[in-house]
């Protein structure tokens, strides 16, 4: 058996005991068998049925408001879940755009450090080149400018120095881009999954 029954309402009670009472005032009419107390108990059904059918219906009405509020009450709390879900969508939304847009400008930060790597090295480069060539230079004529030749080498060490410095840089600058784009996707790959 059910344990959500819905308890009797005083209408059907009250329904179910005009019409036991018609039954008896029938009875008690056919037992007796005379017209007058036929014509009573036959109006008494009539009317104690009339009553109970409209106990019955104003019962059935107020059993079918009840049922709609208790609808448009989970209606609107099913659509106040609905609305707090959608806020809680859209702030996860802005959220992730937030960390999205942050992180595309750290790229870009990263690729412009890259870039700006590149073009030093490049100029070393040409620093390295230009005192290269200065230097064979000067080795052609080493017996008249000795002492040029030494500051020459003394320039290509700073060059070279510099070179392996601005390397260095470059090669720590990729170092940290790739690693910052493995933790990137990373970290995304444990947000989608």
């Amino acid at each position: 058996m059910s344990n959500r029954r819905i308890p009797r309402s005083r209408r059907a009670i009250g329904a179910v005991v005009l019409l036991l009472s018609a039954v008896l005032v029938a009875l008690v009419g056919i037992i007796v068998s005379t017209v007058p107390v036929l014509i009573v108990s036959t109006l008494y059904a009539v009317v104690a049925g009339g009553v109970a059918a409209r106990l019955l219906t104003d019962e059935v009405a107020q059993l079918r408001r009840d049922w709609a509020a208790d609808r448009a009450q989970l209606a609107d709390s099913n659509r106040n879940a609905s609305v707090a879900r959608s806020r809680e969508h859209i702030a996860f939304a802005d959220e992730m755009g937030q960390r999205v847009r942050a992180r595309d400008e750290q790229i870009a930060s990263l690729r412009d450090a890259m870039v700006t790597a590149e073009i030093e090295l490049a100029q070393a480069r040409e620093r390295v080149s230009a005192e290269r060539a200065r230097s064979a230079a000067l080795e052609s004529d080493a017996n008249s400018a000795q002492s040029d030749l030494e500051s020459a080498r003394i320039d290509l060490r700073h060059a070279s120095d510099a070179l392996a410095a601005s390397e260095s840089a470059e090669l720590q600058v990729r170092a940290e881009l790739l690693a910052w784009q493995e933790a990137a996707s990373e970290e995304s790959r444990r947000k989608f999954a």
